[in-house]
């Protein structure tokens, strides 16, 4: 097999171009899965309930994108959601997400458990503001771990990506659910002159609580028009992050701000498992539940006392019917 030092950079360039995976990751999959070898990031405690519930272990998965936003439409005097920057990251975003499918559609995987997603600003704009806008450089990183799970319903050839852990896909599979997609929103809302005047009196700044309702909005109905395009019953896991910063207005000589406000929204769609049926008896494997930490959420370890009532309960019936 060629080493890295080998590779053919412009041959590489060329299938990334194509739509397919850099020749370097082609040859780090093939190397890590010949000899039945694998790493992940999952826990000691997820590792062994993720094995418990049916899965098998394949690879650590990644995909990854840097994305020119580029010069933006002048919105100066204007009022409402930027589609030039959201539209940006939800395509980076895709593409980090689209090219981590494909190494676990390489690998043979049924799902990519564990997703966890990095975003980070390379560039901002060299004004910052407006039709001034241009050169704004975003990175996104995104990495889990491919597995096999036969329980899991999915189109062949199409692995169900999920950011939930372990243990949570163990709790899911002992009561009937299973994941159907990893769901992901962002918006960018502009707010004109959030403060209309130089000066105002003590109270709410009304602009801005609008706006943030407004951007949570536009987030919220696009991840739920992504949920049912997936054929979720529920949406589990929900990470949103909320964040406004006060820019320049961009008209010469004016000194009131502008804000921009950005809502971002990761989360799993869950359904019902295809004619499941309940267990007469389930094994529940020795230690687990007293091991700590238990696993991670949103990229922070959790401890036992942080964990959610809904899986200890699940974890406790688990041990009840395999007592009886």
């Amino acid at each position: 097999m060629p080493t890295n030092h080998d590779i053919d950079y412009e041959a590489s360039l060329a299938q990334l171009e194509a739509g397919g995976l850099p020749i370097r990751a082609v040859n780090r999959l093939r190397e890590e899965t010949k000899d039945n070898l694998f790493t992940s990031d999952l826990t000691v405690n997820e590792l062994l309930l993720a094995t418990e519930s049916g899965m098998t272990i394949i690879s650590q998965v990644m995909g990854s994108c840097i994305y020119h936003i580029g010069r933006i439409r002048d919105y100066k005097g204007a009022t409402g959601e930027i589609a030039t920057i959201s539209d940006g990251h939800r395509d980076s975003r895709g593409r980090a997400l689209a090219r981590m499918r494909m190494e676990a559609e390489m690998v043979g995987a049924d799902a990519v458990v564990g997703v966890r997603l990095k975003e980070r600003w390379i560039t901002a704009g060299s004004h910052g503001k407006g039709g001034d806008d241009g050169g704004e450089l975003i990175e996104f990183t995104v990495v889990g771990t491919a597995v096999k799970a036969p329980w899991i319903t999915k189109v062949a050839g199409h692995p169900v990506l999920t950011d939930l852990s372990g243990q949570d896909l163990w709790a899911l599979q002992r009561e009937g659910f299973e994941p159907c997609g990893f769901l992901f929103e962002f918006c960018r809302y502009h707010v004109w002159h959030v403060l209309k005047y130089r000066y105002v009196s003590q109270g709410e700044i009304t602009s801005a609580r609008d706006a943030m309702d407004e951007a949570r909005g536009i987030v919220a109905n696009k991840l739920i028009a992504q949920a049912r395009a997936e054929g979720a019953e529920m949406v589990v896991g929900s990470d949103v992050t909320l964040s406004m910063k006060e820019v320049p207005c961009g008209w010469e000589g004016c000194e009131l701000n502008d804000l921009d406000v950005d809502v971002s929204w990761f989360a799993t769609g869950v359904r019902k498992i295809p004619g499941f049926k309940q267990a007469a008896q389930t094994n529940v494997p020795p230690l687990i539940l007293s091991m700590m930490p238990l696993g991670r959420r949103g990229g922070v370890v959790v401890e036992e006392e942080e964990e959610s009532d809904a899986v200890k309960e699940a974890a406790q019936r688990a041990e009840e019917r395999s007592a009886e």
